[in-house]
């Protein structure tokens, strides 16, 4: 292996410990990242797609009964519609735009969990409407087949509509699951996939298999307030 497929291992490891602790970020981390080690997009995308859908798998079993199946319905539903998209935008576009996009759409987010880190109150807004479940799926769909950031939509929705930490983790989590598995499939009918992306997840699987009971032992040592915070 070289130095570089060394790096992404590791990059894509660490990417899926905060996943399994937080119940999203693995892709704000590991994109960025692969990008500095000028690793190809569509294979970094194609990596971190199936590392996501595999991390999804166990924590969607481990939260189950604080998931709500109606809303994760319509979240999915407004995924299906974002998705094209997002593989458009990869597909079609330079290497240096999805960059500056990724790097544009980081620092938005990062302002926004900085802002409401000197908030002692939630932020709460009326989002009791339906519709709400289906526009933000669909801005997920579109950040996810793109930059396999499913979570930040749905973490900044969640946070809005004041889920507990479960909820939180468990909503995230099925719906990783759910979209992440039309996501794998489309990027890999979209030629995502190649041989490099299957020698590296056959390398990384099994480190996640030693990893993912210590993540999930991290967890739930962070205290739920501060952790929806």
């Amino acid at each position: 292996m070289t130095t570089v497929e060394i790096l992404v291992i590791l990059t894509i490891i660490f990417g899926a410990f905060v996943r399994t602790v937080f119940g999203f970020g693995d892709a704000l981390i590991a994109m960025p990242m692969l990008t500095l080690l000028s690793f190809g997009t569509q294979t970094s995308t194609a990596l971190i797609g199936v590392t996501g859908l595999l991390v999804a798998i166990p924590a969607t079993f481990h939260y189950r009964t604080a998931i709500k199946w109606d809303v994760i319905i319509r979240l999915v539903l407004g995924s299906i519609l974002g998705i094209p998209l997002g593989i458009s935008l990869v597909k079609f576009s330079s290497a240096a735009t999805i960059a500056r996009i990724l790097g544009v759409f980081l620092i938005i987010y990062g302002l926004y969990s900085f802002v409401g880190s000197f908030h002692d109150r939630k932020i709460s807004l009326q989002l009791d409407s339906k519709f709400f479940d289906y526009l933000f799926g669909m801005i997920s769909g579109i950040l996810g087949s793109a930059y396999d950031s499913h979570g930040v939509a749905i973490a900044i929705y969640g946070t809005l509509k004041n889920w507990t930490a479960n909820e939180f983790r468990g909503i995230l989590q099925a719906h990783f699951m759910c979209v992440s598995v039309i996501v794998v499939l489309s990027q890999a009918a979209s030629g995502f996939w190649n041989f490099e992306v299957v020698k590296m997840a056959l390398i990384f699987i099994p480190c996640l298999i030693i990893l993912l009971p210590f993540a999930n032992w991290v967890g739930k040592k962070i205290d739920s307030v501060k952790m929806v915070k």
